[in-house]
């Protein structure tokens, strides 16, 4: 999976894409198919995208950006909201040379999907959201121990919670994968993400949704869990929403064959 740095208005976006490597000030060629522009959640990065990159980009235009301050991209403070990321990624398009993408976000990634869709309605030609809520609720003490990472006053946490039973026994390198990557982030930055998260309430906005909407939630999901999905599915109007199996909030790693495979049936009906 190639990747490349993109001056984004003076940020350094460290960027995941398919097909032929570039020269350092030459945009990655994005013309085949559709253009699939996803969007991380809080505290990871494009790499959490890997699976579908790899497996679209055979037919399709896959671009999978680092936002602000996490992973590789450039500065150590994440942005204070969803509405000011889905403002950045309308830039990081337009830096890509892109007019619009098919928009896909995993937790906080589909909420800064779902708020382009509403404001930014011209930029996004579908919609594909995992893991994701139009208000989250997160637990006090979840919120506080993130808090006391991100002061320094506790060890970063690496847990299962984000991963369904049968992953963390059948597959247990994709939750070590996960961790690794984890780290890339600073935890003041995945904190600001959670903060950003719980102020956000898409409930009335997404009604206004008319772009073709892929919902998809794991079964075992204690983050955000399929009840939340179905709520997004009656509020957005033609929405569906497919539940999967034996996955959790990271159902895009844990299951990347149903993922990428919902994925592509729906863009084989937009063309």
């Amino acid at each position: 999976m190639p990747t490349k740095y993109v001056d984004v208005r003076g940020q350094a976006i460290y960027c995941h894409y398919a097909g032929a490597t570039t020269l350092p000030d030459t945009i990655p060629d994005l013309s085949g198919g559709r253009v699939l522009f996803f969007i991380h959640a809080a505290g990871s990065n494009g790499h959490a995208w890997h699976y579908q990159v790899e497996h679209l980009g055979a037919r399709h235009s896959p671009v999978a950006p680092d936002l602000p301050g996490h992973g590789r991209s450039s500065g150590v403070q994440g942005l204070e909201s969803v509405q000011e990321y889905a403002d950045f990624a309308v830039t990081v398009l337009e830096a890509l040379g892109l007019r619009s993408a098919v928009m896909v976000g995993r937790s906080m990634g589909g909420a800064i999907a779902m708020d382009l869709a509403v404001r930014y309605p011209e930029r996004v030609s579908a919609l594909v959201l995992i893991a994701t809520a139009a208000k989250f609720t997160f637990a006090p003490e979840r919120v506080e121990g993130l808090r006391a990472v991100a002061m320094g006053r506790a060890p970063q946490a690496f847990t299962t919670d984000g991963f369904s039973p049968a992953t963390v026994k059948e597959r247990f390198e994709v939750v070590r994968e996960a961790w690794a990557e984890q780290v890339k982030t600073d935890p003041r930055v995945r904190y600001g993400d959670v903060l950003a998260c719980s102020r956000v309430d898409l409930r009335e906005a997404v009604r206004g949704i008319r772009q073709p909407t892929l919902i998809l939630a794991g079964r075992d999901d204690t983050i955000t869990p399929p009840s939340e999905a179905e709520l997004l599915a009656r509020l957005i109007a033609g929405a569906r929403l497919q539940v999967i199996e034996q996955a959790s909030h990271n159902l895009p790693t844990e299951r990347p064959a149903e993922v990428n495979g919902a994925i592509e049936r729906l863009l084989d009906e937009l063309e």
